[in-house]
């Protein structure tokens, strides 16, 4: 999902305001994050809300202060990001106080909500929000494509034995896209890792680009699938 959110940020197309919705609240977490480190943004432009300790609901004073946050200018940011999470937990005060903040958006601001019940949301301010769905993945499914450290470890290997593997599973078509999604898993991981420097990002980003492209070369054309694998392996050494 981060990947798309790169993709509008390239176009020059996010949202001012964004409802990441589903059932893996941490993957919403981390994509949030990972969109406010891909754009660079500093940790002083970044405000995360979620309702304080040993309170059950997000309170109007809190969402006063993500208005207050997204008003102020930026630290050396190009944009401003207030993130709320468990945003259903807003109780009806506070839902109208951040109704104004999306009615009359502040700037290169990005507002992004975080729910697992988004129908506990009012309607008015789910019709400001551009909605983004986080589908829940099998158990079954991130085993074989994410937890497949056959296929990570595959690209520490000598580009001999890569290529050899590689024409190995191009035999085996259906081997082919769980590599993929597997590595899409990995280098998207490491794009969102805050160890990670501006230009491991970058590197990150590009690589991400090249593993999506491949997969819709092979999904939609009748391109040479060993060839295409073994370019993409290039591009990522």
């Amino acid at each position: 999902m981060l990947e798309f959110l790169i993709n509008a940020a390239e176009k020059g197309k996010l949202a001012h305001g964004y409802l990441f919705w589903g059932m893996d609240e941490k993957e919403m977490k981390e994509t949030a994050f990972g969109l406010a480190e891909y754009l660079k943004t500093n940790t002083f432009d970044v405000l995360y809300i979620v309702p304080l300790e040993d309170k059950k609901e997000i309170s109007i004073d809190q969402i006063r202060k993500a208005r207050r946050h997204l008003s102020l200018s930026s630290y050396n940011s190009a944009y401003k990001f207030a993130i709320i999470d468990r945003a259903e937990t807003m109780n009806s005060e506070a839902a109208n106080a951040l109704l104004k903040t999306l009615e009359e958006p502040i700037g290169s601001t990005i507002l992004i909500l975080i729910s697992s019940r988004p129908e506990l949301l009012p309607k008015t301010i789910l019709s400001r929000l551009q909605e983004v769905r986080f589908k829940p993945v099998s158990l079954n499914q991130i085993y074989k494509n994410f937890l497949n450290k056959n296929y990570i470890n595959l690209l520490q290997k000598p580009l001999n034995d890569i290529f050899k593997t590689i024409e190995q599973i191009s035999k085996e078509e259906t081997e082919i896209f769980p590599l993929l999604d597997c590595w899409l898993f990995f280098f998207r991981d490491l794009l969102i890792n805050r160890s990670a420097t501006n230009q491991q990002r970058d590197k990150f980003v590009k690589i991400i680009k090249e593993i999506q492209k491949t997969k819709d070369l092979i999904s939609t054309t009748n391109i040479n699938q060993r060839l295409a694998l073994e370019n993409l392996v290039l591009e990522i050494r």
